[in-house]
């Protein structure tokens, strides 16, 4: 029966992908103005930009961008349909837990009629229950079953990362051995609060959860940071995604509030934003560190993002750093100045080189909307 439904909706969406691909070019070539000489709003840009890659709302499916029209992401799925509301958010996620493999790990990425799917070790998993909380509709055995996969990581608190790459939304970076990834200790705090919602994790996990993710931060010559992971002291600008999803979806802090502001000071800076990845003194990394090799400032070595730059600041400004907001807002509206959503902005070096990606339309940046507009509750 599973077979059968499956087949039905991957038809019928690689018919709708294929009469959209040719409308590709035009999506890209959006006018930077509208309304005569008035400029876009930022609201405009996330609107037009998310709503143009939601390919068929009632199946669930939001594409990347029109430069990725061969499947589905969970991840991206995740945010962008948190721009877009809960109700196309429970079909999407409905669309990914129908398709938990059977031991519980939710699939990377679903693909057209024709392209396998994609099961990587990644926080895609971990999306999924922190997802079940905020938008609903999800069966308590999937909720089971992918908690099951999540706790197969986990020794003492602690969320172990393997070895490689493709196992974070970085997934260009290579982890040299087992680790634990700071992105993914907070997103699995967030999901352990998830999992106490429905009754499968009790305080004590919480608790050691929390407390893994608190130890990873390092202090030292009077300031600190949340690195990269356990083992390496890399600048990371999402180590702070679990603990936004925490206090806007839980209303629950994992943080103290001046190691949250410190860990975003200390991130250094590409033009109105951050450098996604780096040494610890601000530095590009060398391009092995990658796979496939990127060039400094390219990419994940580097690039500077929108969606992580605002939800780092985010981040901030909810701890009480009154400057996070400004500058959060700045750079989203340094963003949709032109017109668009790019998928990343190359820095350094790299921007000399040549001009900006050509991913525009990018969805999952719509977030950074929703963002700048929360506010700690009571």
């Amino acid at each position: 029966m599973l077979s059968k439904r499956r087949c039905s909706w991957r038809e019928r969406l690689a018919r709708v992908m294929a009469l959209t691909l040719a409308a590709g070019l035009a999506l890209i070539a959006w006018p930077a103005v509208v309304h005569g000489a008035a400029p876009f709003t930022a609201a405009d840009v996330c609107r037009s930009v998310a709503e143009k890659n939601l390919v068929d709302a009632s199946a669930g499916w939001v594409r990347p961008s029109p430069h990725y029209h061969d499947g589905t992401w969970l991840r991206d799925a995740f945010w962008t349909t948190g721009y877009l509301g809960p109700q196309v958010g429970r079909n999407a996620l409905d669309l990914f837990g129908r398709n938990l493999a059977p031991d519980g790990q939710a699939p990377t990425r679903l693909s057209v009629a024709g392209v396998p799917d994609q099961y990587y070790d990644d926080e895609s998993t971990l999306l999924y229950l922190i997802w079940a909380i905020r938008d609903g509709g999800q069966p308590s055995d999937r909720l089971d079953q992918a908690w099951r996969w999540v706790s197969d990581h986990v020794v003492n608190g602690a969320y172990w990362t393997p070895a490689g790459n493709f196992h974070t939304w970085h997934d260009t970076f290579v982890f040299p051995s087992a680790d634990v990834a700071t992105y993914n200790q907070g997103l699995y705090a967030a999901a352990v609060l998830a999992a106490q919602r429905v009754g499968l994790a009790g305080d004590a996990e919480v608790e050691a959860a929390v407390s893994a993710y608190r130890s990873l931060y390092r202090g030292e010559r009077g300031y600190g940071y949340l690195p990269v992971s356990k083992n390496l002291d890399y600048r990371d600008v999402s180590a702070l995604v679990g603990q936004v999803l925490a206090r806007t979806i839980f209303d629950e802090s994992l943080l103290e509030d001046w190691a949250v502001i410190k860990t975003v000071r200390a991130l250094p800076r590409a033009g109105q934003g951050f450098a996604v990845l780096t040494d610890r003194y601000g530095m590009p990394l060398p391009d092995e560190n990658f796979s496939p090799r990127l060039a400094r400032g390219e990419y994940h070595n580097g690039g500077s993002w929108l969606l992580y730059d605002v939800l780092a600041w985010t981040a901030a400004r909810m701890a009480g750093d009154k400057t996070a907001g400004g500058a959060a807002e700045n750079r989203l509206l340094s963003e949709v100045s032109t017109g668009t959503l790019r998928e990343y902005l190359r820095t350094g070096t790299a921007a000399r080189l040549g001009s900006s990606p050509a991913r525009t339309d990018y969805a999952w940046n719509s977030y950074a909307c929703t963002a700048i507009s929360w506010r700690p509750k009571g």
